[in-house]
């Protein structure tokens, strides 16, 4: 069983997955390839040789590994970008600064930009606000993070307030900037709606802000 490592910046050592049962093994495939992530594939046996930052198994071949800091492949069932989260977390936590940033781009369709240690971990684009709301909020509650900050862009006043006042509820912990979107969409295709909406929430993302 031998999965095609994708070519991405990380080494695909540093990731190994090791189960023999077929479900488990595609549902974990599937997903690193979805983000692009690259991977080893090897026997549980193999992988216990191995000195990978990161081995997904499955709970009943952990008992095969002595290590304890195993990643299991249920865990890819409960929020995807969380499951992301936790690699870059094994992968680049000691080299990179410990911060979450939420760009939003409000509008018809509400582009979001998720960027975590200095990597893009998550975009989405959702047509309705409560799901957005939703989802912005589970992003921030359920990833750790030393410093969070969330960007909204200023076009459609009553979404980015409504918005910010929605997170600042439940959240004061959080830094809410208030961005102003002017350019966000520039030099990106006009073709593809997905890519604007995206493409202007990660300009929003990366641009500073006044304080909410």
């Amino acid at each position: 069983m031998n999965g095609r490592p994708l070519e991405t910046k990380q080494d695909s050592n540093q990731i190994v997955v090791a189960t023999v049962e077929g479900r488990p093994y595609y549902k974990i495939v599937s997903m690193l390839k979805a983000m692009n992530i690259s991977f080893s594939s090897l026997s549980p046996e193999e992988a216990s040789r191995t000195n990978a930052k990161i081995i997904i198994t499955t709970k009943n071949e952990a008992s095969l590994f002595t290590r304890q800091n195993l990643i299991y492949d249920f865990q890819l069932d409960t929020f995807p970008p969380l499951f992301k989260a936790m690699l870059l977390k094994n992968l680049n936590g000691n080299y990179f600064e410990d911060i979450l940033v939420v760009g939003v781009d409000p509008g018809n369709r509400i582009g979001i930009y998720v960027l975590y240690l200095d990597t893009e971990l998550y975009s989405t684009v959702q047509s309705s606000l409560k799901d957005a709301i939703k989802f912005i909020i589970n992003i921030l509650s359920c990833i750790k993070s030393s410093k969070k900050v969330l960007k909204i862009g200023n076009g459609d006043s009553i979404k980015c307030n409504h918005i910010a006042q929605e997170v600042k509820n439940l959240n004061r912990t959080v830094r809410i900037e208030i961005v102003n979107e002017f350019g966000t969409s520039r030099n990106i295709l006009p073709n593809c709606r997905r890519n604007r909406d995206v493409g202007s929430a990660k300009s929003i993302a990366m641009r500073p802000g006044r304080m909410y």
